[in-house]
């Protein structure tokens, strides 16, 4: 992205599902199924005493019984999970209170437990009551993520992460939406409301980055995407479409060159299973592509050494420990047909990393290549985008107005401190 062509997104036409409702049942027998367990991302093992006699797992938690105050929950995380939020958290109704009457907020720690939500909310019974008709705003989010969290660690085998490889060339993916990517995708395992929760939680990052630069792309002119954008995602675009062509001449092959998908300042997504980015992989499956992890907090493994990991012939994740202004050089030069940059939930407009975050801002403007953004919810992304309007409107178009991504992950995260602060990993988008 240039200082004439700012941040940028993608162009492309909806496919309809419809037809291929008779043909999915065989493609999907035929469809050959990697099946991945993603169990240990979300529990350890349970202790000894806990583990059912010979190979079999113990099942802690029945189906219709997920729902257990954290104080009283079966599962030790849980119960520490509460413990947390006792310690660091605050009762709502002493904050209003104190904050009317001295202008400062003062709280005792949330020890009651609610009794439709399971978690620790206010200090006492009398606030909890005070304070209903504010807390059932959020109380039944709550009850949704006690009963989510315990059905990870369950002990159950979670079917819905027995996820598909390689794309049937006859069926198109269609990103309009979850529903008509798991069902184009063949995502037999995923039946459910809590199901789709789950996989979408994981999902978000890749199926985010592979949803912007494939050629059906939501995003298009007349649902976001400007002409500046166009212009921008053709360029990409051009490049996916000769590796395609490529793909039956070895020497042409050969000489490809690969995509570099940038993921600047990387958490949680730098965190997931590697194998997990197979699914961005299988979306663009004659391309070879590199992903880069930039930020303080990218660390794959406890080994930080180990900084490339080759997760399929086809796919590179690599990962670089610093901010982008630092290390730039190990990237350059940078090609705006090959190299894209994903920014996912920075916080650019917040206080405390608005100043952080203008020197890579700075650099990724003479790049000149294709930026996204995502924000948590509606405050925080125009938050963002207000910020780089400010400090940047002079040097840059916008390629992709605000909106919501249709692959937001459909589960809610609470803060610790504050449980009325919720965040939605990807809820909107923008370039």
């Amino acid at each position: 992205m240039s200082a004439g062509q700012g941040f940028v997104l993608g162009c492309a036409r909806r496919v309809s599902t419809a037809g291929l409702g008779k043909r999915m049942p065989k493609l999907a027998e035929r469809s050959t199924r990697r099946l991945i367990s993603l169990k240990s991302l979300f529990a350890r093992p349970p202790p000894a005493g806990d583990a059912a006699v010979g190979s079999k797992q113990r099942v802690v938690i029945k189906q219709d019984d997920l729902f257990h105050p954290l104080s009283k929950s079966p599962i030790k995380e849980m119960r520490q999970k509460g413990l947390l939020i006792q310690e660091h958290g605050c009762c709502p109704t002493c904050v209003h209170e104190t904050l009317g009457s001295t202008g400062q907020a003062a709280t005792r720690e949330p020890m009651f437990e609610c009794p439709g939500c399971g978690y620790p909310t206010h200090c006492s019974a009398e606030h909890w009551a005070a304070d209903k008709s504010r807390h059932s705003e959020q109380c039944g989010y709550l009850r949704e993520s006690n009963e989510d969290e315990h059905d990870l660690r369950s002990g159950r085998t979670l079917r819905e992460f027995e996820f598909p490889s390689a794309q049937l060339a006859e069926v198109v993916v269609n990103f309009k939406s979850w529903d008509t990517f798991l069902y184009t995708r063949s995502f037999t395992n995923v039946g459910s409301a809590r199901a789709m929760r789950h996989v979408s939680k994981v999902l978000t990052y890749p199926v985010t980055i592979g949803a912007t630069l494939h050629q059906y792309s939501p995003f298009t002119l007349g649902s976001g995407l400007t002409p500046e954008g166009l212009k921008s995602m053709t360029a990409l675009r051009t490049t996916i479409k000769e590796h395609e062509l490529a793909r039956s001449e070895k020497e042409l092959q050969m000489q490809q060159t690969p995509l570099r998908i940038f993921i600047l300042g990387a958490r949680a997504e730098a965190m997931l299973p590697p194998h997990l980015y197979l699914q961005l992989s299988y979306l663009l499956p004659s391309s070879s592509m590199m992903v880069y992890f930039v930020g303080p907090e990218s660390i794959p493994t406890a080994d930080e050494t180990r900084s490339t990991i080759a997760v399929s012939p086809r796919l590179a994740l690599k990962y670089h420990k610093g901010y982008f202004h630092d290390v730039i050089w190990n990237f350059a030069p940078f090609d705006p047909f090959t190299d894209v940059f994903f920014l996912f939930s920075p916080g650019l407009g917040h206080p405390k990393g608005r100043a952080g975050w203008q020197p890579t801002i700075e650099k990724l403007l003479e790049t000149k290549c294709p930026i996204f953004a995502t924000g948590f919810h509606q405050a925080d992304m125009d938050n963002d985008v207000a910020a780089l309007t400010e400090d940047f409107g002079g040097v840059m178009d916008w390629l992709l107005k605000p909106q919501g991504n249709p692959f937001a992950s459909l589960k809610r995260d609470f803060g610790i401190r504050n449980l009325s602060e919720w965040a939605i990993a990807n809820w909107g988008i923008y370039g």
